[in-house]
C-alpha cells in the first residue's frame, strides 16, 4: 500500500475536525442567546468553564508528565487563564447579552485581524503593505457593523447594541493578546494541555464568583434550554471544540487551517438568522464580507 494512501486519509479526518471545531463555536452564539434568557452572564460562565474544567481535569492528570510546567511558566500560564478565559468571556458574552448572535458571530472572524496587528506591533514581525491594507479593510467591515452606516449615527435604542458589538471588540483584542503573548508557552508546551490548564485554572475566579452570586440572589432552577445551552457551551465548544482543533492542528498547517474560521461568522449568522430571527442590513453583510476578505488576505501572506 503506498504511503500517501495512509496519509490522506489522516490529513482528510484532520480538515474535518478543524471544521468540526468552528462548527461547534459557531453554534455557541445562539446558545448562550438562549441561555442568557434564564441566567446572568456571570453565571452562565462560571457553570460553562466549571464544568469543562470537571471534564478536562482527568486528561491533564493523564497528562501531567507531558505539561512539564516549570515555576516561570506559572505566570504567564495564569495570565493567559485571565485574559482567555476569564476577563474574555466576560466582555464576549456580556456584549453579547446587549447585541445580536449574528453581529457576533460576524465580529469574532475578525480576531485574526487584530492577532496580526498585535504581532506586528508587539512581536515586531515583518510588516508587509498588503497586510496593512488588509488590516484597514478589516477594520472598516467592523465599523460597518457596528455603526450600520458610513456615517456615524447612533439610532435611538441602538446604544446598547453598539455598546455590546465593542464590548465584543474589546474581548476580540484581548484573545489576540491571549495568542500573541502566549506564543512562547504554546509553542514550548502542547498548546491543548496548556488551553485545558487554563480552563481549570480560570475555575479559581468562577467558583468564588458563582459562590458569591448564589449567595447574594439566590440560585434560581433554570428551564431545560437554559441547561442545554450551557451545556452545549461547556462540552461541546470548550472541551470536544478545543479536543478536535488541536487534534486537527497536528497534521494541518496553522495558516491553512485558519481558513476554516469562515465557518463561523457563516454558520453563526446563518443560525443566528433562522433560530432567533436576527435581522441583516445591507451594511452588517458589506462588512462581513469585508472583514473576511481582509482574514483570507492576511493567511495568505
Amino acid at each position: 500500500m503506498p504511503p500517501g494512501s495512509i496519509i490522506r486519509p489522516r490529513q482528510t479526518f484532520s480538515w474535518f475536525l478543524l471544521i468540526l471545531a468552528n462548527m461547534l463555536w459557531a453554534c455557541s452564539y445562539v446558545a448562550a442567546k438562549v441561555a442568557l434568557r434564564d441566567i446572568s452572564v456571570n453565571m452562565m460562565n462560571a457553570l460553562r468553564m466549571i464544568i469543562a474544567a470537571l471534564v478536562l481535569l482527568p486528561l491533564l492528570i493523564a497528562m501531567r508528565k507531558e505539561l512539564n510546567l516549570t515555576r516561570r511558566d506559572l505566570p504567564q500560564l495564569a495570565l493567559l487563564a485571565i485574559t482567555g478565559f476569564v476577563v474574555n468571556k466576560i466582555l464576549e458574552f456580556g456584549g453579547l447579552a446587549l447585541t445580536t448572535a449574528s453581529d457576533v458571530a460576524l465580529l469574532i472572524s475578525s480576531e485574526s485581524i487584530f492577532t496580526a496587528a498585535l504581532s506586528w506591533l508587539v512581536l515586531r514581525e515583518r510588516f508587509k503593505p498588503l497586510t496593512g491594507a488588509a488590516l484597514l479593510l478589516g477594520l472598516l467591515g467592523v465599523y460597518l457593523i457596528i455603526e450600520r452606516s458610513l456615517v456615524p449615527n447612533i439610532p435611538a435604542g441602538g446604544t446598547l447594541r453598539i455598546l455590546g458589538d465593542l464590548m465584543v471588540v474589546l474581548a476580540l483584542i484581548l484573545e489576540s493578546f491571549y495568542t500573541v503573548r502566549g506564543k512562547a508557552l504554546l509553542v514550548k508546551h502542547s498548546p491543548l494541555l496548556i488551553t485545558a490548564a487554563a480552563i481549570v485554572g480560570s475555575t479559581i475566579f468562577w467558583v468564588p464568583l458563582a459562590g458569591g452570586e448564589i449567595l447574594y440572589n439566590g440560585w434560581h432552577p433554570l428551564s431545560l434550554t437554559a441547561w442545554l445551552g450551557v451545556g452545549w457551551l461547556a462540552i461541546m465548544s470548550t472541551v470536544i471544540a478545543y479536543l478536535a482543533w488541536f487534534k486537527g492542528l497536528a497534521r494541518v498547517d496553522g495558516s491553512a487551517a485558519a481558513s476554516t474560521l469562515f465557518v463561523q461568522p457563516l454558520l453563526g449568522t446563518l443560525l443566528a438568522i433562522v433560530l432567533l430571527h436576527d435581522q441583516l442590513l445591507p451594511t452588517t453583510i458589506i462588512g462581513g464580507v469585508m472583514i473576511i476578505a481582509s482574514v483570507y488576505l492576511i493567511s495568505r501572506h
